[in-house]
């Protein structure tokens, strides 16, 4: 119901908008989908580029610790000390290669074939010429210290990575033999530096928030800003993770800023240690996508003003003229034949109100001839009743002219005077059932003659209340012998309780009545029937209309005397009809 409810503009318009809108969605919903697969392939780059940056900064580090081991291990004396537990010695020896790397601090340690700790050198960062060395310290346990101590080799060499410490500061080292000149092991040396501090390089150098767990899930280093929680991964993921050697990412918020937490493997030559969690910021990837977004949004909203604007258009070039084919047959329908649909274009709507044009050229043909047959009936019919009573000849013709100027200067539209004169040609018809020698005869009637004579309205109405004519002509037909002080026939109305075109029939059929002859009397001079008509304002005619007539006495002479010799059906076709016109205060008689 709502759709049958809608304008034709809007039928029209309707489908393109939903179809823009649908369109715009798809395109949308496609292009998020896009965005974030995009997105999330662009978050992984970033991943990947930072575990690169992340692992070049590890191998540094080892490759750092390994030529460390080197130039430790190959320092002359450094066997001879060893072999011979002179600490002193050691110490002197390997201070300035230690102090060499302040600020960054490293620890050296030097093991005997026994596997006790002789010494640990570290350097005192506020003095590097000072020792903060540690001799003794008995039994060394570190992973691979054996098979250094053994002289065992794997398939990457005879020094290794590992992990010692507490878990709350654990330290990164690297392990590997020492050889004096003759080839005879002679104990081991280990170079490591704390996982915090290579934590801040790992930031410092690959400008990458981290943290570092062991296998177990267990957090041991990380860097000293976190901008984002690091979510805990459970068993499986972490052997999905160390097994697969893959990648895991969870998104994160904090702070209305999202980021992506990737898990990568983390090794130590060559071997699982652990696994690091890399935040990678997703904001920037986020706000380019929100930019698209917005940017489709636009487009999509552009294309959506657009499909109006164009749809408006066409729609207005095709409701305009159906708006003008409506107002035409809305004028069709008020009696208006006269209007015609004015549309320009030549498509089917053009040609729908050019036939519509010659539809109502017809119709108005047909209707003039129709009404040009009903109003030579209307004056046979009148003829034919005036004709009864040899002195009331034209009677009917001549009260509708009498009453049309009256109408005029009333203010009646036209519509309404044609009504009226309607009215006033069938006004007598219901004298057809009033018997010859009471219409003919030249005395007084009667009482019972009366009665029968004031039955002819109500007669009349019933003759003509089934025909499609206005209500005017109804009344004029009933109600043209009540009289303004309530004694008239046959309702006894008084004042305005009469109808308008009753009482201006009334006034101009007693006018006639007046100035025609009768048998017992002969006519009245215009003057004298116009003293009459004023006497009786308010009592027997409405006093406004009493006025016009004496206040236009001359031009109703002059109408009067004209109307005398229009009483023949004949002479009225044959001659133009007259009707009376008020301007500027004064009846003219216009043909």
């Amino acid at each position: 119901m709502r759709w049958k409810g809608l304008s034709v503009g809007h039928k029209v318009v309707a489908p393109f908008v939903g179809l823009t809108l649908v369109v715009g969605l798809l395109v949308s919903a496609i292009a998020s989908q896009q965005l974030a697969t995009s997105g999330a392939q662009q978050l992984e780059t970033l991943a990947v580029r930072e575990q690169d940056n992340v692992n070049t900064v590890f191998n540094s580090i080892e490759e750092r610790q390994l030529a460390d081991l080197r130039l430790l291990a190959a320092t002359n004396g450094v066997a001879g000390a060893v072999s011979a537990r002179d600490t002193p010695l050691l110490s002197r020896l390997l201070l300035p290669l230690v102090a060499n790397h302040l600020p960054e601090r490293i620890y050296v340690g030097v093991i005997n074939t026994s596997g006790e700790m002789l010494l640990r050198v570290e350097a005192d960062p506020d003095h590097p010429n000072r020792c903060l060395c540690s001799p003794g310290g008995g039994k060394v346990t570190l992973g691979h210290l054996d098979d250094v101590l053994s002289g065992r080799a794997d398939a990457y060499g005879t020094r290794y990575e590992g992990l010692a410490g507490s878990d709350s500061s654990p330290l990164l080292y690297t392990i590997g033999p020492i050889i004096d000149a003759d080839g005879y092991l002679r104990g081991a040396v280990v170079v490591g530096e704390s996982l915090d501090q290579v934590v801040s390089l790992v930031q410092e150098r690959a400008h990458v928030q981290m943290s570092l767990f062991l296998p177990d899930g267990l957090a041991i280093a990380a860097t000293q800003r976190l901008d984002f929680p690091i979510p805990t991964l459970a068993a499986t993921e972490r052997g999905e993770l160390l097994e697969q050697s893959g990648i895991l990412s969870k998104r994160v918020s904090a702070s209305g800023h999202q980021a992506a937490i990737f898990y990568v493997p983390w090794v130590l030559r060559f071997q699982n240690a652990g696994y690091a969690a890399l935040i990678v910021p997703a904001d920037p990837v986020g706000g380019g996508q929100s930019l698209v977004l917005v940017v489709i949004l636009i487009a999509c909203l552009g294309a959506l003003a657009l499909t109006l604007v164009v749809g408006s258009i066409v729609t207005r070039s095709i409701t305009q003229p159906m708006q003008e084919l409506v107002r035409a047959t809305t004028e069709i329908a008020a009696g208006n034949l006269r209007h015609r649909a004015v549309v320009n274009s030549r498509d089917e709507i053009g040609h729908l109100a050019r036939s519509f044009n010659a539809m109502t050229s017809v119709l108005m043909e047909r209707t003039q001839r129709l009404e040009q047959l009903t109003d030579e009936t209307l004056v046979t019919l009148a003829a034919t009743i005036d004709a009864r009573d040899p002195y009331t000849h034209g009677h009917s013709m001549r009260v509708a002219m009498y009453a049309d100027a009256l109408a005029a200067a009333a203010g009646y539209s036209q519509a309404d005077r044609e009504s009226v004169k309607r009215g006033c040609m069938v006004h007598d018809i219901g004298k057809i059932g009033v018997p010859d020698d009471i219409l003919r005869k030249p005395g007084p009637l009667d009482e019972k003659e009366w009665m029968e004579m004031r039955q002819h309205p109500t007669v009349g109405h019933r003759l003509v209340s089934s025909l499609p004519w206005e209500r005017i002509v109804l009344d004029i037909v009933l109600h043209h012998h009540e009289r303004w002080d309530g004694s008239g026939y046959p309702a006894g109305l008084a004042g305005d309780a009469i109808p308008h075109a009753a009482r201006l029939v009334a006034l101009a059929d007693t006018l006639d009545a007046m100035t025609s002859r009768r048998p017992y009397r002969p006519a009245f001079s215009v003057r004298r029937a116009a003293d009459e008509i004023v006497g009786q304002a308010g009592i027997q005619f409405d006093a406004q209309l009493a006025d016009v007539v004496k206040s236009h006495r001359r031009e109703f002479a002059a109408l009067i005397e004209g109307a005398l010799h229009v009483w023949v059906p004949k002479v009225y076709r044959r001659r133009k009809r007259k009707s009376l016109a008020l301007v500027e205060s004064r009846l003219e008689v216009v043909s």
